[in-house]
């Protein structure tokens, strides 16, 4: 009971300014993302099956232009169902690590934690003016498995397995495949900062740091 009270609170909460600080000429992101997993995500992410997430955090020009920096921060979850925790493995650009937490709220709040991670850099201190864009994808494509997907429809037995009496269904398939490309994703959650100005932002202090949790492992670049 306690933690379906602390999963309908981290819920409930609004969203999270992306908070963007300078430290000389690179740019520090500190938020708490939390709010992009949604109670419809949170309920996939307990259903027992592996989920894969991708966040993108990205620095743009304001009102457009191409990215200026960017970080990202990958996730293959499952909650073991016997175990009654979450397992995960957390990706991004300083390495990956493996982690359990006891319940999908805990996951969702380390997860969407970000303290001054360096979004951009060599981001000059003059009046152009900026926007931070937050992007999470659940389960999208990687090129690998679309070919495989492709693979398998080429295959000479693949019209028998999926449809024994005519082609028809096979080229329901192949169509519906044939529209699918690296990056499509089941959902795609978007959430967007105010515009701000590269001379105007607070310079960035760095917090003690904290021990990560006992229960995880810490693993090198994979």
């Amino acid at each position: 009971m306690t933690a379906l009270l602390a999963l309908a609170a981290l819920l409930a909460a609004p969203p999270s300014a992306l908070w963007i600080e300078r430290d000389g000429a690179d740019l520090r992101l500190s938020s708490d993302l939390s709010s992009l997993l949604d109670d419809a995500l949170a309920r996939r992410l307990q259903s027992g099956l592996t989920t894969t997430l991708h966040l993108r955090v990205a620095i743009r020009p304001h009102p457009d232009g191409d990215p200026a920096g960017d970080t990202w921060r990958g996730a293959r979850v499952r909650w073991e169902l016997w175990d009654e925790k979450v397992t995960a493995v957390i990706d991004g650009p300083d390495g990956a690590r493996t982690g359990t937490w006891p319940t999908v709220a805990a996951f969702i709040a380390d997860f969407g934690r970000m303290d001054g991670v360096v979004v951009a850099r060599g981001v000059p201190a003059q009046d152009a003016t900026f926007r931070a864009t937050a992007r999470l994808e659940v389960n999208p494509l990687t090129a690998v498995q679309v070919a495989r997907m492709r693979s398998w429809l080429a295959s000479p037995r693949a019209d028998q397995a999926l449809d024994p009496l005519s082609g028809s269904l096979l080229g329901s398939f192949a169509r519906f495949f044939d529209n699918l490309r690296p990056g499509v994703a089941e959902r795609v959650i978007v959430v967007e900062g105010h515009p701000f100005r590269a001379d105007r932002l607070p310079f960035y202090r760095a917090a003690p740091p904290t021990p990560p949790p006992a229960s995880e492992e810490t693993h090198g670049p994979p």
